[in-house]
């Protein structure tokens, strides 16, 4: 037994499953599962679907996919002397068919389209004469009423303005009897107060929140996180292991998602997912 195989084994054995249990877990017959933990390659189906039993097996185990597969084509290379090239074999070029086009029908085909034209547009699209609207005699307004001189109470005013009041002054008595003349007197008017607007008030600009993250491991399975676009984390974690971030969102990728645990500002989020492999953003 090699490494690949030695490595599939040991980690079937640290989970404590069977060879049965792997089989109803992950759909695939023990007797490739078998295969691949004694590195009988020649057993397995082509290699196009073996590579597939291989990723689907290293999620179940909690391993990491992308290793696995490059110690199986290390193995299997090794064990089948190398890939076989196989020739290319030269297409049959078949005889390209010429259609000839019938002139006739052509220019039938074009004097049906001319005279469906000409009616469709004769018919709708021609433009029609409309009579001349007349308008009719106006008759001569009469002059516009004179406008009183004195303001009224809506009329809108600016500023303060002054308007002349006679008031009969009491008459005086001289000493011969003569009365004195009447006197004017200006009287101001306050002008109406307009009412000013309330200044609209901006809303309160919002502030991108950061938030802590917590990946805590319980079982030794490998994970992948992203914060803000850029990756933190992508590695096997062992049982307990915490790792903790800060950032606006995290992005956690998982081959045994049941074994992972996120938690958010300190609110445990729960596991990532019951899938063995899945992914999920937060928060």
């Amino acid at each position: 037994m090699g490494e690949f195989g030695e490595l599939l084994r040991n980690a079937r054995a640290y989970r404590g499953v069977s060879l049965a249990d792997a089989e109803r877990a992950t759909r695939i017959n023990r007797r490739y599962l078998a295969a691949l933990e004694q590195e009988a390659f020649d057993q397995l189906p082509p290699l196009t679907y073996a590579r597939c039993i291989v990723r689907i097996y290293a999620q179940y185990l909690g391993l990491d996919p992308l290793t696995v597969l490059a110690k199986f084509e290390e193995a299997h290379g090794q064990r089948s002397m190398g890939f076989r090239v196989v020739p290319a074999v030269r297409p049959v070029r078949e005889p390209v068919a010429h259609w000839a086009p019938n002139f006739a029908v052509i220019v039938f085909m074009l004097a049906i389209s001319a005279i469906v034209f000409a009616l469709v547009y004769t018919t709708y699209l021609a433009p029609r004469e409309q009579p001349t609207p007349t308008l009719p005699a106006v008759a001569e307004t009469a002059e516009p009423p004179a406008v009183p001189s004195t303001p009224t109470a809506f009329a809108p005013a600016a500023a303060t303005r002054t308007t002349t009041v006679t008031v009969p002054a009491p008459t005086p008595t001289s000493a011969d009897g003569a009365t004195g003349e009447p006197t004017t007197q200006p009287t101001q008017q306050p002008a109406p107060t307009t009412p000013v607007p309330a200044e609209a008030t901006e809303p309160p600009s919002t502030v991108n929140q950061e938030h802590t993250f917590e990946i805590v491991a319980e079982g030794r399975v490998w994970v992948e996180a992203t914060v803000d676009g850029q990756t933190v984390l992508a590695e096997v974690l062992e049982p307990g292991t915490r790792r903790t971030f800060r950032g606006q969102t995290m992005t956690v990728s998982s081959g045994n998602a049941p074994l992972v645990r996120v938690i958010v500002d300190g609110e445990d989020r729960g596991i990532l997912g019951q899938r063995w492999d899945a992914s999920a953003t937060y928060p």
